[in-house]
């Protein structure tokens, strides 16, 4: 029997400046291990300078990731995971979504918040199998951060494994 699941957590400091959408303009993509990003996500940060942190604040530190351009991002995990959480910003007015997708794109998990400009909120999935998430709203006004989720197999399975190689 398997034990807790390693959460991981994308908190978007610390970048290349490449990712930053006001220097280098690069979708974030692979660059944490594990998910890959896209279409156009890209980080601003309050401290390097560029977006509007009294409206959209970060939840940890001074970074968020956005999408310009697209009304939703991608998040496409490695292996699939039970656990996907974020923290976000909306200023459109409709509110924001998290949608969870097994591997054949059936949505199997969904979360929704209201509009909170200028405050944070979090939206949760915990459902079996899923292999990506859509974040998104019929605008592109939104930020998230401490994009968080659960990775490989728990350290039980892992230990049970290597123990079985060894009868």
């Amino acid at each position: 029997m398997g034990g807790p699941a390693l959460a991981f957590v994308c908190d978007f400091e610390a970048l290349p400046t490449t990712y930053y959408y006001f220097y280098g303009m690069q979708n974030i993509g692979g660059y944490y291990p594990g998910v890959t990003f896209g279409p156009t996500v890209y980080i601003l940060d309050a401290v390097i300078g560029g977006y509007n942190y009294g409206g959209y604040p970060p939840c940890s530190w001074s970074a968020v990731a956005v999408s310009i351009g697209t009304n939703y991002i991608r998040a496409d995990f490695d292996q699939v995971t039970d656990h996907v959480s974020v923290c976000y910003t909306e200023g459109l007015g409709n509110g924001l979504w998290l949608d969870a997708y097994n591997s054949g794109g059936s949505l199997i998990g969904s979360d929704n918040g209201p509009t909170n400009y200028g405050t944070t909120g979090v939206l949760e999935v915990n459902v079996a199998n899923i292999a990506y998430v859509l974040i998104h709203n019929e605008g592109d006004y939104f930020t998230i951060d401490d994009f968080t989720f659960n990775e490989g197999p728990t350290p039980a399975e892992t230990w049970g494994s290597i123990k079985s190689l060894f009868r």
